[in-house]
């Protein structure tokens, strides 16, 4: 009687154990879902305030003519340098104070990629059409191609965008061709990139057309618009590409 008596007690404390065991269960988890709330609200609180910093910077450019205005012979755009490029021709210029009904169907697609399917926009520009070959002919065919670019003194950050369609060949990657696809609609390509501990460098935006192993005679066509590397980081997801003011030498056109 009195072993069956040690048991029931026994038992009895065990039960009491377990409920205050799982009480205190309850209220850890309670504490680890609050402050779990709590972390996810600062680190929300964080994002926000880095998103915000972000809208708010400041972008100037650091490459000349986003405009892309021809040169005195109309054969290319001004300061740009040719590349592997092997024929340039404006297709289309793009005005401002234009209501967009009138405007053409190809002139609306390069404006809708920068949300500025409007009237007026900060100024016109041109849509140039650039053929080029697929590798480094006359060179080493073995070795990539790059299309047009410029040579630019690199800030701590950068971004270089350009509203880009793909008409055909090898579609040409990096810098202000980044994520271009073949057979899309105009859209706005581009990436940032960072500058490590020196600072006194220079570098060429120019994307790279990878046909190695295609004859020369395998061209490819690309429509590009406002090419340019501005500095810090521009927010390309939103569309949020226009045309910068220019941050360079004195004797430029600072709006070009």
């Amino acid at each position: 009687m009195a072993l069956e008596q040690d048991i029931a007690k026994l038992i009895e404390a065990s039960n009491d154990l377990t409920t205050v065991v799982d009480n205190k269960i309850v209220d850890i988890d309670a504490k680890v879902a609050q402050s779990k709330t709590k972390v996810d609200g600062y680190i929300n609180q964080v994002n926000n305030y880095i998103n915000s910093a972000r809208d708010k910077q400041s972008h100037f450019r650091v490459t000349m003519n986003q405009a892309l205005v021809p040169n005195d012979e109309q054969t290319f755009p001004k300061y740009w340098s040719g590349g592997f490029v092997k024929n340039a021709k404006v297709i289309e210029t793009v005005t401002t104070g234009v209501e967009p009904e009138q405007r053409s169907a190809l002139a609306r697609e390069f404006l809708q990629a920068i949300n500025s399917d409007r009237k007026y926009f900060a100024n016109s520009f041109h849509i140039w059409e650039l053929e080029y070959y697929p590798n480094r002919r006359g060179e080493q065919s073995n070795l990539s191609a790059y299309l047009m670019y410029q040579y630019f003194r690199a800030p701590t950050y950068m971004t270089s965008a350009a509203v880009v369609k793909h008409i055909k060949g090898i579609v040409p990657n990096g810098w202000w061709c980044q994520g271009l696809k073949a057979g899309e609609v105009a859209k706005l390509c581009g990436q940032a990139f960072s500058v490590d501990s020196t600072r006194n460098i220079y570098s060429h935006c120019h994307p790279y057309v990878h046909g190695e192993d295609k004859p020369e005679t395998e061209t490819g066509i690309i429509q590009v618009a406002l090419p340019a590397v501005v500095t810090g980081d521009v927010d390309l997801s939103k569309g949020q590409w226009g045309q910068f003011p220019y941050l360079g030498d004195a004797d430029q056109n600072a709006y070009d």
